[in-house]
């Protein structure tokens, strides 16, 4: 008899993201000339995993209280200031005005996702994840006391709205509640990004179920939002679209000082909440502080206050965001090199428009796998599709990698 609770015994980490990239990362020290396209890290040119001298900087800078002491559960007020001007940026007044806001300090994005499960879902609840996902989603689901039920993430090449409207209401039916998860800019797998006319239809949605009398929840998974191509600002635009919800609704937007400040081993992120109703923030701050204290006590001292000094200092701040400019336009050299030449050798992909990742449909992904092993090549098979990344390759293996691919297909 297994000494596990009913529910745990079904438990197994299926995700091969991690194992296949450890393996990959093993073959490379062997042999330098392996290509691994596995880890969503992002590496230089050289393939040196990138790190920012602003943020380094900030490191030296912080005291042993700032980098070593216990942090609050929410996290500090200078945190919470420095997120909140980061993400708003340019529409940080406007948004103090017209809504409500919360932050919670969080390990990394994932504790953000978790965080929102765990309060926003009922036992047995659905939550709505596109077709194309990032794995973990599922995990959290069920960690969560809860399951999942997907929306087709394309329809003739642009997001499916109305195979989301028809999910979203069969939820709303269900269990009269509805948490659905975008992930957008640059979502992982596909790099796909949303156009303005998709996020109105989004928001639409939202206050049309939300008016009717059935919670809304919106997570909006902004994982890889300073990576667009669109650059700082431009990315920042749909978010005022959240000062017209609806006061049934509520967004939370899952940041991950991973991607965003390459803190990929300091677990350091947020869930931002924005509600036009001041009652949806005082029960977000309640409820997530006191899952955030059962769960991990509180997110790293030493990341939030790295965040709050990169940003909140002006001369730091503008250092990081062109370094962190130059990063992304390495990333969109990548990403047009690589989409170039699958066109060029008749390599379908998803669509894309940037990110870390770039997916292909395949019919036999773990074939394919094994036959790129054998010409040194590691990528993630996935359910019918393979993903490379790209944030870890050189332009040039980006060149070469889509004549390979389609010939081992």
């Amino acid at each position: 008899m297994s000494l596990l609770a009913k529910r745990s015994i079904i438990k197994e980490d299926k995700s091969n993201i991690i194992t296949l990239g450890a393996i990959a990362k093993e073959e490379k020290k062997k042999d330098p000339s392996v290509i691994n396209a596995t880890i969503g890290m992002y590496y230089d040119e050289e393939g040196k995993l990138v790190t920012y001298n602003s943020v380094d900087k900030a490191l030296f800078e912080l005291t042993s209280d700032e980098k070593y002491a216990y942090a609050s559960t929410p996290g500090s007020n200078s945190y919470h200031e420095a997120l909140k001007r980061w993400v708003f940026r340019q529409y940080y007044d406007e948004f103090m005005k017209n809504t409500y806001v919360g932050v919670m300090a969080t390990p990394g994005g994932s504790g953000a996702i978790s965080n929102t499960f765990t309060n926003y879902l009922n036992e047995g609840d659905m939550v709505l994840l596109p077709n194309y996902m990032w794995g973990n989603y599922k995990q959290f689901a069920y960690e969560n006391h809860a399951s999942y039920t997907t929306y087709n993430l394309f329809k003739n090449g642009k997001l499916d709205i109305e195979d989301i409207r028809k999910k979203a209401y069969e939820l709303k039916e269900k269990q009269n509640r509805v948490l659905l998860v975008i992930n957008d800019p640059c979502q992982n797998p596909t790099g796909y990004t949303m156009s303005d006319v998709e996020w109105k239809m989004i928001i639409d949605l939202v206050n049309e179920i939300a008016n009717s009398g059935t919670p809304f929840i919106l997570l909006h998974d902004m994982a890889y939002i300073d990576y667009d191509k669109r650059g700082f600002e431009s990315t920042r635009q749909n978010m005022r679209l959240y000062e017209k919800l609806s006061k049934n609704a509520l967004v939370i937007l899952a940041f991950s000082g991973s991607k965003t400040l390459a803190l990929y081993g300091i677990r350091i992120g947020a869930q931002i909440a924005i509600s036009t109703n001041e009652e949806n923030i005082i029960e977000f701050n309640r409820a997530n502080k006191f899952s955030s204290r059962a769960k991990w006590s509180n997110a790293t001292n030493l990341g939030a206050n790295l965040i709050s000094k990169v940003i909140l200092d002006d001369k730091l701040r503008e250092k990081f965001e062109s370094e962190l400019n130059d990063a992304r336009n390495i990333l969109i050299k990548r990403a047009n090199t690589f989409i170039a030449e699958s066109k060029k050798v008749g390599l379908e992909t998803l669509p894309f428009d940037c990110g870390f990742f770039i997916t292909i449909p395949c019919n036999n992904p773990d074939l394919v796998y094994k036959k790129l092993v054998e010409k040194k090549i590691h990528i993630i098979p996935l359910d019918n599709v393979l993903r490379v990344t790209i944030s870890a390759i050189t332009v040039e293996e980006c060149k070469i990698l889509p004549k390979i691919i389609k010939e081992c297909m």
